[in-house]
């Protein structure tokens, strides 16, 4: 995932040297959002999941599953605002 979102951004950035339009950095800072997310959020709690010692009782490890199943929503919902905001360019040109 972290190579496409550096190739797409990387592509926003020559667009918006093309055209000028700072949609395309908008976009493409958005999706560049999901690397801080992934770390600084994202990677606590793997930390706790790794850790969990085998054997343990399962109503820990359940609950910090549910956790970080809804953290994952975070880089779907970072995803969707970039490609919300590439098509916002794509269909709004502002020439």
């Amino acid at each position: 995932m972290s190579v496409l979102a550096v190739a797409s951004a990387v592509l926003a950035s020559i667009q918006f040297r093309l055209d000028g339009d700072v949609r395309w950095i908008i976009g493409g800072i958005t999706i560049l959002a999901s690397w801080p997310y992934a770390y600084f959020v994202m990677m606590p709690m793997n930390i706790w999941l790794c850790a969990m010692p085998p054997g343990q009782v399962i109503s820990p490890v359940r609950k910090l599953m549910r956790d970080w199943g809804l953290l994952e929503w975070g880089p779907t919902l970072i995803g969707f605002a970039a490609c919300c905001s590439f098509a916002w360019v794509l269909e709004l040109p502002a020439h």
